[in-house]
């Protein structure tokens, strides 16, 4: 059955990919033919946008690469001087991931994700049932992808479960529990990336879509203040459809070994740190705020001075100045790991950034906005929110999960501008429902590791993946309209 689904999706991707290069083209030739009511330069970035949108969803070539086609698009269609097109690229928000990043492969060169793993999953009280231990792993993967790639936690995780699985004979002998483990874990991974602004890049390109149109943004504990709250609703939910997936273990199975690891070595330690260091930085801020202390001197300064991207970037810088082995010139990262760096998402996010900022220097979110408020007869602020989770939802489960970001809110924040609603809850909507795609493989990254475990087949993971798309969009529509 794997191996009949996989050919068949190897066409339908070369299909995909095929149809792209040509629809891209007629496209963008197409929409910059039209007659259409606007400006110019509105009408050649629509012809560019839906050049550049075709490439992102069917991925006929590199995404990183369509990324950089755009502003050079723009560039030679006279929208913007080259100065402007790519000044995206050097966005702060493009900075705070590049940070993020890097505190990331800081964990995973040294260790550190699988020891925080190993060590919680090795308690008694962690493994004393399978119930539990779907508990854990659903809790462990999120709290962890709050922080890091959701793609790196997936591949962490994975292998822990499969050995547990292994190690345990009645586990092993149970292949819906293997599978709902195995769903629990991918799930989780893009659930926890909801809770704070770095935990998915979907979110920075909503933060940095608000303020290239100039609007207020949520700080670092302004969004945790909507995004635990969701992420822990839909980890509960996930839990509930897990339990039932992985139907009923027997209560006295043996609980699973895990070995935890010895003492922390120095990159350990200094990864650790520096990661510490960088949390209490940038929840300090709105802490105090909470607190009433938010106008102290020490705080006014980090707030005038020390922006949250400028944090995650000075986090990411410290881990090739601490050493490892001062004696060796050893540091806890070498440039040489920044390899493993995913520089093509950063090169992604300033395409989406430059072709938003021109979707709304040029005129044309507002023109998308008017016509979508004539279309829906001026609709209210909820109908218009559950209408973009929805086709957020959609076009996540078939195109990536940041490509669907940077289409989808610059185009709603022009609609909401449009249609007189609060511009800051509509693009959050859209863009925490552009992480919503559970149902497919292609979706996302850890969806695909999931299924590559052999564990998991296809009609299981649309049936829970749908059921959880549902949930989420209910619980994201409920988040913003009450919590924002």
């Amino acid at each position: 059955m794997h191996e009949s689904t996989t050919e068949a999706e190897a066409r339908f991707e070369e299909m995909r990919r095929r149809l792209g290069l040509w629809l891209a083209p007629l496209a963008g030739g197409l929409l910059w033919l039209a007659p259409l009511p606007l400006a110019p330069q509105a009408h050649t970035l629509a012809a560019i946008f839906a050049f550049t949108v075709i490439l992102w969803a069917t991925e006929a070539i590199p995404m990183p690469a369509a990324g950089l086609i755009g502003p050079v698009l723009l560039v030679l269609g006279g929208v913007a001087p080259m100065e402007k097109a790519f000044s995206s690229f050097a966005h702060p928000v493009v900075f705070l991931f590049l940070g993020s990043f890097l505190l990331a492969l800081g964990m995973q060169k040294h260790g550190l994700d699988r020891r925080i793993a190993n060590t919680l999953l090795a308690l008694p009280a962690v493994s004393k049932s399978p119930l539990r231990l779907l508990i854990s792993m659903a809790l462990l993967t999120a709290a962890l992808s709050m922080w890091m790639s959701n793609t790196a936690i997936t591949a962490v995780m994975l292998p822990i479960a499969l050995g547990v699985i292994r190690e345990n004979q009645a586990l092993s002998g149970n292949r819906s529990f293997a599978s709902a483990l195995v769903l629990t874990i991918a799930f989780s991974a893009s659930i926890g990336g909801l809770a704070t602004p770095v935990g998915t890049p979907t979110n920075l390109v909503a933060l940095g879509q608000l303020e290239r149109f100039g609007l207020q943004k949520p700080d670092f504990f302004g969004w945790m203040k909507l995004g635990v709250p969701l992420a822990v609703a839909l980890i509960v939910v996930l839990i509930i459809l897990m339990r039932t997936c992985g139907g009923k273990v027997a209560a006295h199975t043996a609980p699973p070994s895990l070995r935890t690891a010895g003492k922390m070595s120095r990159g350990e330690l200094n990864t650790a740190f520096i990661f510490l260091m960088a949390i209490v930085l940038w929840l300090l801020p709105g802490i105090a705020d909470f607190i009433g202390a938010g106008k102290t001197p020490l705080i006014a300064w980090m707030k005038s001075n020390v922006p949250e991207e400028l944090i995650g970037l000075c986090a990411g810088l410290l881990l090739f100045v601490v050493p490892v082995r001062i004696s060796a010139h050893e540091f806890t990262l070498d440039w040489r790991d920044t390899a493993k760096v995913d520089w093509g998402t950063l090169l992604l996010f300033g395409g989406g950034f430059a072709l938003g900022f021109q979707i709304k220097e040029t005129g044309l979110a507002r023109a998308i906005g008017d016509g979508v408020a004539t279309l829906f007869h001026q609709p209210g602020e909820g109908l218009l929110i559950a209408v973009a989770i929805a086709i957020s939802i959609l076009l996540s489960e078939a195109t990536s999960n940041v490509a669907s970001a940077n289409v989808m809110v610059p185009l709603m924040i022009g609609v909401a501008q449009s249609t007189g609603a609060d511009p800051q809850r509509v693009a959050l909507a859209t863009c925490l429902a552009c992480s919503l795609g559970f149902m497919l493989p292609i979706s996302t990254p850890p969806n695909a590791l999931a299924y590559g475990t052999g564990m998991v087949r296809i009609p299981e993971m649309m049936k829970y993946g749908l059921l959880l798309d549902i949930a989420g969009g209910v619980a994201v529509w409920v988040c913003v309209r009450f919590l924002v």
